[in-house]
């Protein structure tokens, strides 16, 4: 399996510690996709170090500036990801999550699909489909 967690702050150490320890399996290949504003993951690595506990293997690739939700399903794709995990960046005053614009342009992309769930920390879409 493989799992695609969107970083989009180094502030997002709970939702990285949610995904690696509840939602992926031992042995799966992760990818964190670094947003062109979030400079570097090293803070947020070490936050969650050792990684070896969480038995993955990981990559860090950083999107380009200017990407658009096309770029990232393509990167879903070519990689046949199995899940794409976001960090859940506010709440409303009743505890709700806020959907972001870059969570709600990859729900409603044409060429991906899956079953959404709500974490404590982190927006999943879990076995995503491909294609129209």
């Amino acid at each position: 399996m493989t799992t695609i967690i969107i970083i989009k702050s180094v502030e997002h150490d709970a939702c990285v510690r949610e995904i690696l320890g509840s939602v992926v399996d031992k042995s799966e290949r992760v990818h964190f996709l670094r947003l062109p504003t979030v400079r570097c993951l090293g803070p947020l690595i070490q936050e969650v170090n050792p990684m070896i506990n969480y038995g993955v293997d990981y990559t860090i690739t950083p999107l380009p500036k200017g990407y658009d939700v096309s770029t990232l399903v393509e990167f879903a794709t070519k990689f046949d990801a199995d899940r794409i995990c976001i960090g859940i960046s506010d709440r409303t005053l009743t505890g709700k999550a806020r959907i972001d614009d870059l969570t709600q342009s990859i729900l409603l992309h044409d060429d991906i699909s899956g079953d959404f769930v709500v974490g404590e920390h982190a927006i999943i879409l879990e076995e995503l489909e491909y294609g129209t």
